[in-house]
């Protein structure tokens, strides 16, 4: 036998046993390639925690904010007070102490954003 003939038999060998992999897997159900495919975990959400705050009031805690630098204390999730970063858009004056709206969160920079609050504006009870 030459070394021509030798590698068509490998070849058809080859072949015979793929299309006998094929034959053994059940053709009606498709399970068999959810196994191979990679299982993918559900990641939880990284800002879940940043987009709670969204719509809260806090309470100023730095001399400014303005659009580079301003702290304030949120509330966290157990009820007690957070610091958080801020920056404020607008050029109204946020001394320590005011009450401001936290409306969105900057994850490049790791801050919110606020805005000056006024309870006589607030619609939120039907007023």
């Amino acid at each position: 036998m030459n070394a021509y003939a030798a590698l068509a038999v490998a070849l058809v060998a080859v072949v015979l046993l793929v299309v006998l992999l094929v034959a053994v897997v059940p053709a009606g159900s498709p399970g068999w390639l959810v196994r191979l495919r990679p299982r993918r975990t559900e990641q939880p959400d990284p800002f879940a925690a940043h987009r709670a705050l969204l719509g809260q009031l806090c309470t100023t805690s730095s001399v400014r904010v303005d659009r580079y630098v301003g702290t304030a204390d949120a509330p966290g999730p157990d009820g007690s007070a957070t610091r958080i970063q801020v920056r404020q858009n607008g050029e109204e004056e946020l001394p320590a102490g005011s009450t401001a709206l936290i409306y969105d969160y900057e994850p490049d920079g790791g801050y919110y954003w606020i805005a000056a609050y006024d309870p006589r504006h607030d619609l939120s009870d039907g007023g």
